[in-house]
């Protein structure tokens, strides 16, 4: 009984302390403490240990990927070359067309795996500039960044690590079932766009032109035309990288995604060095953010290996494992649920896999169905208020809490929902592809 009541304590002590801003490695230590003392296990090996061991392990997988990722994507934003694809796109669309712009360019930044943060820094100024010189409600750019981001999440060989997580727990590839990757995003794509235009069209109804002026308080920074690189040079590194990991993907996972990332990077760094103030500086700065995300991850797999530990948490286990239902939607609620306790859909998705990765796969699932149902899942519930992507991408945009995030709810996490879900039936009905 204790040991149920200090695992119910734990969790919602997490999801208070997410909420205040706490760092999640303070976070889930704390949480990790409550439930090595009301489970009556013992603390040093259970720190010294289990956490010290799930962390370490993570640390040991991810250290190159996610420091190369971070360096490439600090080198993209120094140099221009997403401001610059955006503007061309732009162009040749036109500047009515924002919402579709900024969903492609956001869709192939996260494609790349640059960190989300980093592509809130590169695209939030060519967003609200787009907006503003069209009369558009900037209240959307949150809504724009992240859900134009969740399209590439999860979408067949992208490098976001929502996408390369499941590939350790169930020996899947990046590309594991490319027909539900495909419907999900299209789901999610169409919303989107849909979403945007219904946003904007309702704000003309209420607001003047003039009024929707007036919410630009400020001036964000965007780099001149001259300044940018041509579009043929912009274009290569991020060609060149999807290219090598579909053409690696036979090396395996981790190979194949630290081949391409250094072979971006080298290419950013030979064709725009001279737009690089100091090649150093960028791969410190680079590799510092994608290190911190690392930790911040690691944190995470740590507790899980306690949460595991726990007695009542293995019952929880044993109740979810036994519930009478498909196994598929099982995994849909279960990963959506734990994604929304934690706040963010790494964590979701380390906490499910770590806990009943192996359990499905014994169950006889197809192992690319549920790389594919996990990895949307993890999407649903990843932007409540506890998620720090969330509101940093608000803070960034100087947006409120109470004016932005009602768009966020209803253009990214209602989509996510059923995008998640028609994974999951169709995987049920046997329509896998």
């Amino acid at each position: 009984m204790l040991s149920a009541i200090g695992l119910i304590a734990a969790i919602v002590l997490l999801v208070v302390m997410i909420i205040k801003g706490i760092d999640m490695i303070t976070a889930t230590v704390i949480t990790a403490l409550v439930i090595l003392v009301t489970s009556s296990l013992n603390i040093f090996d259970g720190f010294l240990t289990t956490y010290s061991a799930g962390a370490g392990g993570f640390v040991a997988s991810w250290f190159l990927i996610l420091g190369l990722g971070g360096v490439f994507g600090q080198l993209v934003l120094e140099t221009g070359l997403a401001t610059k694809v955006a503007k061309f796109l732009t162009d040749k669309l036109g500047a009515k067309l924002v919402g579709l712009v900024i969903l492609l360019c956001t869709f192939f930044i996260t494609l790349l795996g640059i960190n989300g943060y980093i592509m809130v820094f590169v695209l939030y100024p060519i967003a609200d500039n787009l907006l503003r010189e069209n009369g558009m409600d900037r209240r959307v750019l949150p809504f724009m960044l992240l859900g134009g981001g969740a399209c590439g999440n999860g979408f067949m060989y992208s490098l976001d690590i929502c996408n390369v997580l499941p590939n350790s727990y169930l020996g899947t590839s990046l590309g594991s079932a490319p027909g539900l990757s495909v419907i999900c995003t299209g789901i999610l794509a169409a919303s989107f766009f849909l979403y945007f235009n219904y946003a904007q069209k309702k704000s003309r109804s209420q607001h003047t032109k003039e009024e929707l002026l007036a919410m630009y308080t400020d001036n964000a920074s965007v780099i001149p035309d001259e300044e940018l690189p041509g579009i043929a040079m912009a274009v290569l590194p991020f060609v060149a990288v999807l290219a090598a990991v579909v053409a690696t993907s036979s090396w395996g996972t981790s190979t194949s995604i630290l081949f391409s990332l250094t072979l971006g990077i080298l290419l950013v760094i030979v064709t725009q060095y001279r737009r690089i103030k100091n090649v150093k500086i960028a791969i410190k700065t680079g590799s510092s953010s994608g290190l911190n995300s690392m930790l911040t991850v690691a944190a995470v797999m740590g507790l899980s290996k306690v949460l595991g530990l726990s007695p009542a948490f293995q019952s929880l286990q044993e109740a979810v494992l036994s519930m009478n239902i498909p196994a598929y939607i099982k995994a849909y609620f279960g990963t959506a649920v734990l994604t929304g306790l934690t706040g963010s859909a790494i964590s979701g998705e380390t906490i499910f896999l770590e806990s009943f990765g192996q359990a499905f796969l014994d169950m006889g699932v197809d192992a690319g169905a549920l790389h594919r149902i996990v990895t949307e899942a993890a999407l649903i519930l990843n932007k409540l208020p506890n998620s720090s992507v969330a509101i940093l991408t608000m803070s960034i945009c100087g947006c409120s809490l109470k004016e932005s995030y009602k768009h966020i709810i209803l253009g990214t996490t209602i989509p996510a929902a059923v995008a998640g879900l028609a994974a999951a039936l169709l995987a049920t009905a046997g329509l896998i592809f």
